[in-house]
């Protein structure tokens, strides 16, 4: 058996979400899935459920290129490797503050290939921590018609969301008790 006969996982999917007209897609996690709809139905599943959104995306990990500057730094061929003349999308991480996500979508440049599009972003984007192409082609999108994010957006927008810190403690801090001296095995005070 080759190891491409015993992989059982499905392809991987980043997913980029759009919270609000105007605002940049933003790379929220990926999904594995079997088709591009499979991934969007399972990227809404995922990424959807409570937090707002207008519009999801998925593209398929094996179309993406990234790099960090230090990888560029080590592997400078990145910015040669071929592909399809295209629109490619841009996308940068600029701090390491917002842990969820990677990148936000910046904008697109016409490349020769993702290498070629690549050295663009570096270039736009200098003082990137990151940076993301993909062709125009690889994105799957869902539809932007208003029944479309009605039916799949609107049910979201109505769900509350707490984060983990707006939850009381149910019963008494374990901290109160070990001071208290009812932790077995704990004198008070310790």
């Amino acid at each position: 058996m080759t190891a491409a006969s015993t992989d059982t996982q499905w392809q991987r999917w980043e997913v980029f979400k759009q919270d609000a007209p105007g605002r940049p897609y933003q790379a929220v996690g990926s999904v594995h899935a079997g088709d591009p709809e499979h991934a969007l139905l399972t990227a809404r599943n995922v990424f959807v459920r409570r937090p707002a959104a207008i519009s999801l995306w998925t593209v398929r990990e094996t179309d993406l290129l990234t790099a960090t500057p230090e990888e560029l730094d080590t592997q400078p061929d990145l910015l040669a490797t071929p592909g399809e003349v295209s629109t490619y999308h841009v996308g940068i991480k600029r701090t390491n503050k917002r842990s969820m996500t990677f990148v936000d979508l910046a904008g697109t440049v016409d490349a020769s290939g993702p290498g070629d599009a690549l050295r663009q972003a570096r270039l736009m984007y200098p003082d990137a921590l990151a940076w993301l192409v993909f062709p125009e082609t690889a994105a799957v999108r869902t539809d932007d018609d208003p029944g479309t994010i009605e039916s799949w957006f609107a049910p979201a927008r109505e769900k509350t969301y707490k984060q983990q810190q707006y939850y009381g403690v149910i019963g008494r801090h374990v901290g109160e008790l070990k001071r208290e001296g009812l932790v077995p095995g704990r004198a008070p005070g310790k």
